[in-house]
């Protein structure tokens, strides 16, 4: 079924605002890597990852942001990207 050019004018209008958003998550992203690459890496950092030290603030902060990028940040930039792009 064809699509009015309203109708074609509002999905243009989202695709650049979901494109935007991408754009916006992947700016956070970049912090998020400046964050990380910050933070000093512990040299007991093997034994807190194994659960036999307490863990630091540093080992756990960068924890948290490498599995916030690989579980939520980076598949939301995928998805919203493919969606702006059309590459269902």
């Amino acid at each position: 079924m064809l699509s009015s050019p309203h109708e074609a004018a509002g999905e243009a209008a989202a695709r650049r605002r979901l494109g935007e958003m991408a754009g916006l998550a992947a700016t956070l992203r970049e912090g998020l890597l400046a964050a990380h690459e910050s933070l000093p890496v512990s040299p007991r950092e093997d034994l807190m990852l194994l659960g036999e030290e307490d863990v630091d603030f540093a080992t756990e902060a960068r924890r948290t942001i490498e599995c916030a990028l690989a579980d939520h940040l980076d598949p939301l930039i995928r998805s919203l990207q493919a969606v702006a792009e059309d590459r269902r």
